[in-house]
């Protein structure tokens, strides 16, 4: 062991400076040092030293000494059979070597990032015991991240518990770098180890013992740790001999001859006695068949809670799904998948994962695990669900090694898993509830200590304001008696004695003046909110009513859901199961209710993979073109319009001008007013131009027209059309033509049609814009389709309905609707019913009558105004049915208002 001081040069004092002898550092008793001791550090006297007289020897610092003793003899019966690693109880990624107690890690792809796990057979229940492990080698480039490439854990967990030990509560161990780790909460205990070192795990369950119920560590023979505690839900517990790794090769040792012995004798796990033993045993089936077990369940209707049941009652099965992919990712220290949103389902919890590649960990888990000999349940909601994929994993491990059952959870739960929901519901609320009351009381002290420290605040305030006004009536008076010092000295040697007087008094009275009453003390008068138990919560009768508990996280994500749900199909013997069971419904009852739930979930849910048809492309091309047109003949005669009344204005003025020319020459002429009359009639008679008849553009029969392009004299039907009008249009057809399109696209007789709950998913699929009702100043979309319920409605089962046949010649029954409902609202209008006005925000008007400047309006006359006569008598117009399948949703034909 260095000696404090020892190897240094005493630097000698000056001479002329004397140093006390005290100063003077001297070498520390020599002790023996065990492995990973740190040494202290120099103190000041041993950096300053003198020729004074020696100073008393340091004490030597050191460990505390060590309180193990040497193991006594056993005369008990020892522990049966060999020591070893139970299959049932090691990661599918650990690799035993053939001559035994050597195990290395896979090492390809995402799962090199992954520790290996493996818990011994022979648990501990009383007495010290140890086991050896050491690192044979490291592998290169063992974890992706390049984070704790070379790990290696050496611990004890109880029976049962997480395979990477020390990743949760139930297993305590040391890992190389020389923490201690117990639920994923690592703190340093000891000294790292590295390749070579040969490293004990020593368990002290002696109840004699100074060092009962700890764990320590020894590297090659010498102690590097402390006694750890163990937790206490580990104590009373059988404790089994424990190794995670990661990056490296581990040899393994139980005894009964240690490696690297220790300062004291200890017996080896090898050597217990019987009685300070739980062995666990190797439950082999009778046939020599091990059993994959396959969950069949409906989405969201309890298939991850019935596992967790079934693996409460069926120990030692293996689960093989994405979930314990992830946890055991987690627990290897990877972090948490960043997937969210609709990327994450129950199914398939890591959507993305940074420098982690868990398709590959889940390509080479499924390869490895027919090699291995021990019991399977795959939870695979989705594939489990699905006849071709139920076939290729039953050809995976379909070799003979394996006997499949399928296990059918469909149709009314049984009372266990109804009281499993409760629980978990209840569970689940109660720490809902904590929460919120902690984090409610912890607002409550805040606002306490803010309240407090406001008026500690106010009263130091206020005491300094007080001590403030004192100080400047203490200096006031000081002022004013230096003034009056000043006047008394004129006053000479025959007022001294009169104003000794009067000072005297002064003095007295300013006494009196600073007497003041004490002011009490004021205390901050709140109490400090007391901690307080949370509440106890209880579930509402809605909540036990409720067959499957709620979550966060649906099963399937809506793209998976969507385009495999109606090919769900249930599990039969002629698929290669040795037997299908059925945990819930039986038989038919199962098939009927499955049936009846893929029925339901046609009408609710979108189709995410639908793609819109040639011939829906087809029909929207055709209607656009269409519009095109009718826009187009819109401009066209409004413009005729405008050019015929400019020029009857030109005329009219040309003809004035001639009037005042005649009454000129009026002088020249006696009988000019007789010539005059002549030539303003002639000039009248040639400014007057006949125009062309119109048709009764008011009284016209909307639906009775041939043309809509022509009404006669060149009128097309839309002539007073307005952005409004034309955005109404554009909705009739395009909810028309969706009804029609998803029908014909989806080709699915049991798919009734668009609902309502995902009209706007199809209105972007197939239109390529949203469709929002408050974009038509609506609150719901059943609102918006009752703008235009003359065309589609919404039916009973909330699926849009045309009322339109799919297949028509021209469209101009579009425009007859339209210019129907725009005469009904504009009578509407002026009876002053301001509910018939359309709301349209400049999204619904985008793409419709583009043709239209933004001053065009449809309120009253002010738009009709521009275009010529505004109709004397708008109510003159009849109503007709417009075709085949224009019945309506209550019967007969034609539109809700008719």
């Amino acid at each position: 062991s260095p000696l404090l001081g020892q190897g240094r040069r005493r630097p000698t004092a000056p001479r002329h400076a004397a140093v006390p002898a005290s100063t003077m550092a001297q070498p520390a008793a020599k002790k023996a040092r065990t492995a990973g001791e740190v040494e202290p550090a120099p103190t000041e006297e041993a950096k300053v030293a003198e020729p004074a007289k020696p100073a008393e020897p340091a004490k030597a610092v050191g460990p505390p000494p060590e309180a193990e003793t040497d193991a006594p003899a056993c005369t008990k019966p020892k522990v049966q059979g060999s020591v070893r690693f139970l299959t049932r109880d090691t990661t599918l990624n650990l690799l035993p070597s053939a001559c035994g107690g050597i195990f290395m890690a896979m090492g390809d792809g995402g799962i090199k990032s992954l520790f290996a796990g493996a818990r011994a057979s022979v648990g501990l229940t009383s007495g010290r015991y140890m086991f050896e492990a050491k690192i044979l080698e490291c592998c290169a480039g063992s974890d992706a991240r390049g984070k704790g490439a070379h790990v290696l854990r050496v611990g004890f967990s109880a029976a049962g518990s997480a395979l990477v030990v020390g990743a949760d509560k139930d297993g305590v161990c040391f890992e190389s770098d020389g923490s201690f780790v117990h639920s994923q909460t690592r703190r340093k205990a000891g000294v790292a180890f590295a390749r070579g070192d040969i490293v004990a795990a020593l368990l002290n369950l002696d109840k004699a013992s100074s060092n009962f119920n700890t764990v320590s560590l020894f590297k090659n023979g010498l102690r590097i740790s402390q006694p750890q505690q163990i937790p206490d839900n580990l104590k009373g517990k059988a404790l089994f001999p424990h190794i995670s790794f990661k990056g490296v090769s581990v040899h393994t040792n139980f005894g009964p001859t240690p490696l690297a012995p220790l300062p004291f004798t200890c017996r080896m796990v090898q050597d217990a006695a019987k009685a300070d033993t739980a062995v666990a045993v190797a439950q082999e089936p009778a046939d020599g068949k091990y059993e994959v077990v396959v969950p069949v369940g409906l989405p969201d209707e309890g298939t991850f809670d019935w596992l967790d049941l079934w693996l409460e009652k069926n120990a030692g099965y293996t689960e093989l799904s994405d979930r314990m992919l992830v946890a055991w990712a987690e627990q290897s220290g990877m972090g948490k998948p960043r997937g969210a949103g609709s990327k994450v389902s129950g199914d398939k919890p890591a959507a993305e994962w940074h420098d982690f590649d868990i398709a590959s960990v889940r390509r080479a888990v499924y390869s490895i695990a027919p090699l291995q000999p021990r019991h399977y349940v795959v939870m695979e909601v989705r594939s489990n669900l699905i006849k071709d994929e139920r076939q290729a994993l039953v050809k995976r491990f379909g070799d003979g090694a394996f006997k499949i059952h399928a296990h059918v959870a469909v149709g009314t739960p049984t009372p266990d898993f109804k009281e499993l929901v409760q629980r978990l519901t209840l569970k689940q609320k109660q720490e809902s509830s904590d929460r919120a009351f902690q984090l409610k009381k912890m607002e409550e002290k805040r606002k306490w200590q803010l309240a407090k420290a406001q008026f500690h605040a106010a009263k130091a305030k206020k005491k300094a304001e007080k001590e403030r006004q004192q100080k400047l009536k203490e200096m006031q008076k000081k002022v004013a008696a230096a003034k009056a010092a000043a006047a008394k000295a004129k006053e000479g040697e025959a007022k001294e004695g009169e104003g000794k007087e009067e000072k005297k008094e002064e003095e007295k009275e300013e006494g009196k003046e600073e007497e003041e009453e004490p002011e009490e003390e004021e205390e901050f008068g709140e109490p400090e909110p007391a901690d307080e138990v949370p509440p106890k919560v209880a579930l509402t009768a809605e909540e036990k009513a409720m067959v499957y508990r709620p979550r966060d996280i649906k099963d399937l994500t809506p793209l998976a859901f969507s385009s495999s749900f109606t090919k769900f199909s249930l599990p039969a013997a002629d698929e290669g199961f040795a037997a299908v069971k059925y945990e819930w419904s039986k038989g038919p009852k199962c098939d009927e209710y499955l049936r009846q739930w893929i029925l339901e979930r046609k009408l609710k849910n979108r189709v995410e993979e639908l793609v819109p048809s040639v011939w829906f492309k087809t029909k929207l091309q055709a209607w656009r073109s269409a519009v095109s047109k009718y826009q187009g003949k819109q401009t066209e005669y409004r413009a005729s319009v405008a050019k015929k009344a400019a020029d009857k204005l030109a005329k009219e003025a040309k003809a004035r001008a001639a009037a005042l020319a005649a009454e000129k020459k009026k002088a020249e002429k006696k009988d000019g007013a007789e010539d005059k009359g002549e030539e303003v009639k002639k000039a009248e008679e040639a400014a007057e131009e006949e125009e062309e008849e119109e048709a009764d553009f008011a009284g016209l029969d909307v639906f009775g027209a041939e043309d809509v392009l022509d009404i006669g004299g060149g009128m097309p039907l839309f002539r007073d059309f307005s952005p409004e009008d034309w955005a109404m249009l554009g909705l009739r057809f395009e909810l028309h033509l969706l009804a029609h399109a998803f029908r014909h696209d989806v080709d699915d007789p049991e798919r009734l049609g668009v609902h309502t709950d995902h009209l706007d998913f199809y209105f972007q699929r197939y239109l390529g814009r949203a469709l929002l009702p408050k974009d038509y100043g609506k609150e719901t979309v059943e609102e918006l389709v009752g703008l235009v319920d003359d065309v589609v409605y919404v039916n009973a089962k909330g699926v849009l309905e045309s009322q339109v046949e799919a297949e028509l010649e021209t469209p101009s029954v579009f425009v007859k609707v339209t210019e129907e409902a725009r005469r009904r609202r504009a009578l509407r209008l002026d009876l002053g019913e301001e509910a018939a006005r359309l709301k349209l925000a400049p999204a619904a008007l985008q793409g419709q009558g583009s043709r239209h400047s933004k001053g065009n309006r449809q309120d009253g006359n002010k738009w009709w105004s521009s275009y010529g006569k505004v109709p004397s008598d708008r109510a003159n117009y009849s109503h007709q049915p417009y075709g085949n399948g224009m019945g309506g949703k209550n019967g007969g034909k034609g539109g809700a208002w008719w």
